[in-house]
């Protein structure tokens, strides 16, 4: 059965969008796993497990692109497919997805396999109408849900193809398929949803209700109860304090009027008084934007260069104290009676935000001065566009949030010439400049700063790879010689042995052990090559004593300096002289022996800490890459670096500079200290969004001042 003509462009122009769309999603997971990889990396329990995220970290980058190109291209083949494969769907989900891959990896699928499920009974109502409206235009060839284009299972079997030619660990695998689920599965509720409505448009069963009852597999009855009722919200993710939503920005917006009530405001419009259009308003904004050079300190204007030690808190609180003189200055031009409850509400809201913005320690102060800049035109935006505040994706929104981040993470404060600084003070230039601020014009300078920040970041990251790397070579560097001495100290210590083994011992034994186990893996205990080092040592110990008591026999030298010089000697090739001095004197009688003593380590007792000290190391070795941090805040001259790597075995911190560069190499106990006593501090969420915070802050802010005033 073929679909007729009448329909089939329809289909085939949703399954191009469905191709545009998912190959971008897939391209997004790819580049996002990289990051996520490395974070499980760094919270590994052990340095194995840590290895197969690396490894697996590696793969991917290797693959890549025959990644992307697999997943284009079993897309469009199974999309080709419909309807022809669906009087072929016999098989349930697990055998149609596993049956394609190898048996052996069965395990490794599951997971896939119940995220398919998942994604199916999340959107099953829109399915089921989906999968009736398809089998009408398929002639009425009945047409499963299964068989429904890029359906859930569909995309789980096309990722099943595309990871089999990773050989990645089970643990690195689980990541990538959570990674899938977030970027391509959640993705296609809505893309099902387009198919539907279009399917509709068209005539195809219009009056076709959303009810049906539901087997579920699950025990559960209740859940099953709940699938079977159509919400159009069940569609939506949770909502998180990054996404702040309708919800939390209506209750803002009572709380603001809530308030104004208590403080005995007018919220009826006086008798013959007509409300201010809002044109009237944008054009009172426009006038208080072509003077906001004028109420803005001279320290931090856009037409000058900006000096770090000028921008202070007095400088600060007179950008607070200009704001609220443009918000005044507009209320006062309208007329304040003439004010709606909601253009009030985004005058006070957005000034709120930026107040916010100036109390965020997250952000340096030559950044605050300069995005201030930015709160009258975004009290312009607020009036103009119904969405500014509630919506989550509104680029101006995301690049205020992107500003933020950037600032935090790629500023010079010493040098703003250097840096992120001069890149916004651009942005911002041209965004005050601007006489209408729509929304393409957001998303440009949105794509531009990820751009900027993709550029510092991919420039600098070589650096910053080099002081993280150096710092882990010192690491096991340290931790193999800790190893080799205390190997050496088994076998020798308190042992007597000629004075010229003693120096072998510390020229060149030590050092093979060291290097030994930095090649065989510091974790390594079993290895081949450390088994046979320490039965040398020994045999070494055997004919020291021998060598003393004068029964040691020529062989039994040959047969030693041979060893030595094939493992030793092999692996030290540097070391010929020391061996070769070594091995000759072997051959003459000792003039001296001694008592080897390896008891020079001094083991210091590790001092009793609170247990608030305690939770408080335990939040720090928990803290993920990029964590940002300052340092020296009492004492005047404070400067921020990121957490690049923190060392579970010796419990120290790496932090570099926005360049990259090593700044800090901590002890946990002087960190601790530290923020104990004020003197550094931490910021766990800089990578969140600025602008949910925010107006979280706000929303508790207002419920305390209402419930207080009330």
């Amino acid at each position: 059965m073929t679909i007729s003509y009448k329909y089939r462009y329809l289909l085939n122009d949703w399954q191009q969008q469905a191709v545009e769309l998912l190959n971008d999603k897939f391209r997004q997971q790819l580049r996002a796993t990289d990051d996520v990889l490395m974070e499980f990396a760094d919270k590994s329990e052990n340095i194995n497990i840590q290895n197969h995220f690396f490894e697996a970290q590696r793969e991917i980058w290797l693959k890549m692109e025959d990644l992307s190109l697999d997943f284009h291209d079993l897309l469009v083949k199974f999309l080709s497919k419909f309807p022809a494969e669906t009087q072929k769907d016999k098989h349930h989900l697990g055998e149609e997805t596993l049956s394609l891959i190898n048996i052996d990896l069965y395990e490794r699928n599951l997971a896939l396999h119940t995220l398919a499920e998942r994604a199916e009974r999340k959107n099953y109502q829109l399915m089921y109408v989906l999968a009736q409206r398809l089998t009408v235009i398929n002639g009425g060839q009945p047409v499963k849900i299964a068989s429904i284009p890029a359906s859930p299972r569909q995309l789980a079997e096309i990722f099943a193809r595309c990871v089999d030619r990773l050989s990645i660990e089970n643990d690195a695998l689980l990541v990538l398929y959570t990674l899938y689920d977030k970027y391509v599965l959640s993705e296609l509720g809505d893309l099902h949803e387009k198919l539907n409505q279009d399917l509709i448009n068209a005539g195809i069963l219009p009056n076709l209700k959303y009810k049906v009852k539901i087997k579920e597999s699950s025990d559960n009855e209740e859940d099953s109860k709940k699938s079977t009722e159509h919400k159009p919200s069940d569609n939506d993710k949770p909502q998180t304090t990054e996404e702040l939503g309708e919800e939390t920005l209506s209750r803002i917006q009572e709380l603001l009027m809530a308030k104004r009530r208590m403080q005995h405001k007018q919220t009826p419009l006086p008798t013959g008084v007509n409300a201010a259009s809002t044109q009237e308003i944008v054009s009172a904004t426009n006038t208080a934007i072509s003077r906001s050079e004028e109420a803005y300190p001279e320290a931090v204007s856009l037409d000058k260069a900006v000096i770090p030690g000028n921008v202070n808190a007095d400088v600060l609180h007179q950008v607070q104290d200009a704001m609220e003189t443009q918000r005044s200055s507009i209320k006062e031009s309208v007329g304040p009676d003439r004010l709606g409850e909601v253009q009030e509400n985004v005058i006070d809201l957005v000034g709120m935000l930026f107040e916010r913005m100036l109390d965020d320690p997250r952000i340096p102060d030559i950044a605050k001065a300069l995005l201030g800049h930015l709160h009258t035109p975004y009290i312009k935006i607020g009036l103009l566009n119904d969405d500014f505040l509630s919506s989550k994706t509104h680029p101006a929104r995301l690049f205020l949030d992107e500003a933020v981040e950037a600032s935090a993470l790629w500023m010079n404060q010493e040098d703003p010439n250097e840096g992120i600084y001069p890149f916004l003070k651009d942005m911002v230039f041209r965004i005050v400049r601007l006489k209408h601020h729509e929304d393409a014009d957001f998303e440009e300078y949105l794509n531009l700063i990820k751009e900027e920040t993709t550029r510092l970041s991919d420039k600098f990251s070589i650096l910053e790879k080099h002081s993280r790397e150096a710092e882990k070579g010192k690491e096991l560097m340290s931790r193999a010689k800790e190893l080799a001495n205390n190997a050496t100290k088994k076998i020798f210590s308190g042992q007597t042995v000629p004075e010229y083994v003693e120096g072998f011992i510390n020229q060149v034994w030590i050092d093979y052990l060291t290097l030994l186990r930095l090649r065989e893996g510091v974790d390594n205990n079993d290895s081949p090559a450390w088994n046979e080092a320490q039965e040398l040592g020994q045999y070494l110990l055997s004919i020291s004593a021998e060598i003393l008591d004068g029964s040691v026999q020529k062989p039994q030298l040959d047969t030693l300096s041979e060893q030595i010089w094939t493992q030793v000697g092999g692996l030290l090739p540097h070391k010929g002289k020391e061996i070769e001095f070594f091995i000759h004197s072997l051959e003459s009688k000792p003039e001296s022996q001694v008592v080897l003593d390896f008891s020079g380590t001094v083991h210091r007792l590790k001092p009793k800490i609170s247990q608030n000290m305690l939770d408080l190391y335990n939040t720090l070795r928990a803290l993920p890459e990029n964590t940002l941090f300052e340092f020296n805040v009492k004492e005047g001259k404070s400067h921020r670096a990121r957490l690049s790597w923190y060392n579970p075995f010796s419990d120290r911190f790496l932090f570099v500079n926005y360049r990259g560069k090593k700044t800090d190499l901590v002890d946990i106990k002087e960190l601790a200290e530290g923020i104990r006593a004020g003197n550094i501090l931490y910021f766990e969420d800089v990578n969140t969004s600025f602008w949910s915070r925010a107006m979280t802050a706000i929303r508790g802010m207002l419920e305390k001042s209402v419930k207080t005033t009330g």
